[in-house]
């Protein structure tokens, strides 16, 4: 084996060895999720020395170098950072958006909506790059396959999810579904697709050749949150109506096993980074942190009042966010005690959405009170509230390096965020 260079990644925190074996070129990912403005560079340098046997003596001060790096990162995207402003306003559809996520680049977006669309944009110009067109209803799920982003899938209320690609021709319709599709997932691999459905099932699919490889079967309501694992993709993460969590293994049909513990209907579920945490939302009022190895809830945390409407972790998966239709939003610590770190009261009707930004030292919130909201997710501070939208914002999302904000409303529009 040769280790030919380093490659940094930011978010989370991580370094990736690209080497050769027997003539192959080949990667390796190595996370450095603790990593924080007090870390010593050097002590981490020589301790992946001692585990890693690609990093020899000759590489060690380079690489102290790109720990370095990574350090100086986060120091820079701090919660006191950028104000942003309006850039575009993208008049996207003639019928409500449903919703919307960037690319890894942050240079396009994609829309579904109730017009039975998708399109794509180019983030720069505000001008639509192509629509996708065939769905004969709702589409309701929009994704790229991350981090290549040269694939789009969407799921319908037409029963069916489709694979693109990126210049607009449709690759797979992706049937067998007997209600609506309303959530549709890439693998990490983008070599299959996952579909959670209204018919109480999840389906896995040949992402090229449409094929179904399983069918789902165990929940008893309708199954509306999905996940694969993050890292290989063997492993499935459904939410349903049923108050249930399943765990399936993508490589036989058979549920691996159910969590059970919430008393109402699953609203979100959420992987952290390196799968070892599950977070869920439900309408019970409360959000759960599991330990996937475990199958085991460790955690349990009641909002005040209302519904817990989202879920997510930071991108170390140190923090838990949450979101309630009591108009606020909190973070805990993503551990066995769960202790709340900050509250984010503001909003004057209920939060749908929160996601934290690449960095984790901001909180973005999305509020039917037709705004959305920056946080210090350390403190709760509100440090900017993002206005001009008509309607319930419903979605929101920071671009992959931090700089871009999106958002979604009822108002048939989205905007851009600098």
């Amino acid at each position: 084996m040769k280790l030919l260079k380093f490659h940094l990644r930011y978010h989370p925190p991580g370094i990736t060895l690209e080497y050769t074996k027997k003539g192959i070129l080949k990667k390796k990912d190595i996370d450095l999720l603790e990593l924080d403005s007090n870390s010593d560079s050097k002590e981490i340098a020589n301790d992946l020395q001692q585990k890693e046997a690609l990093i020899t003596d000759d590489v060690v001060e380079q690489l102290e170098k790109c720990v370095e790096t990574l350090k100086k990162r986060i120091e820079h995207e701090g919660p006191s950072g950028k104000r942003y402003y309006i850039y575009k306003t993208l008049v996207t559809h003639l019928l409500p958006l449903t919703n919307v996520a960037f690319d890894k680049a942050g240079s396009r977006c994609i829309t579904g909506s109730y017009d039975r669309t998708c399109k794509i944009w180019d983030v720069e110009t505000g001008n639509e790059i192509r629509t996708l067109s065939g769905h004969q209803n709702v589409v309701y799920s929009v994704e790229f396959n991350y981090p290549v982003c040269n694939m789009v899938v969407t799921g319908s209320f037409d029963k069916s999810a489709r694979v693109w690609r990126a210049d607009g021709h449709c690759l797979a319709t992706l049937w067998g579904h007997a209600g609506e599709v309303v959530a549709a997932k890439f693998a990490p691999d983008s070599h299959h697709v996952a579909t959670a459905s209204m018919d109480r099932t999840a389906k896995l699919y040949d992402t090229v050749t449409g094929a179904e490889i399983h069918t789902y079967h165990g929940h008893t309501a309708e199954v509306i949150a999905l996940q694969f694992d993050p890292n290989d993709g063997q492993r499935l993460i459904t939410g349903s109506f049923d108050a249930t969590i399943s765990m399936w293994d993508t490589r036989m049909k058979e549920r691996v096993a159910v969590l059970a513990g919430h008393s109402a209907e699953i609203s979100s579920v959420q992987l952290n980074w390196d799968s070892t945490l599950l977070g869920s939302a439900s309408l019970d009022g409360s959000a759960r942190l599991w330990d996937v190895r475990e199958r085991a809830c460790i955690a349990t945390v009641t909002e005040d009042s209302g519904e817990v409407l989202d879920v997510c972790f930071d991108w170390a998966g140190r923090r838990l966010a949450t979101a309630s239709s009591e108009g606020t939003a909190r973070v805990y610590e993503a551990r066995a005690n769960c202790q709340q770190l900050a509250a984010m009261k503001g909003h004057r009707e209920e939060v749908s959405k929160v996601c934290f930004s690449p960095a984790g030292g901001c909180l973005l919130t999305a509020s039917a009170d037709k705004t959305a909201r920056i946080w210090n997710s350390n403190t709760g501070n509100c440090l900017q509230v993002l206005s001009g939208h008509q309607c319930e914002i419903f979605s929101c999302a920071f671009s992959y390096s931090g700089d871009t904000i999106v958002t979604a409303s009822k108002d048939n529009t989205c905007r851009i965020w600098r």
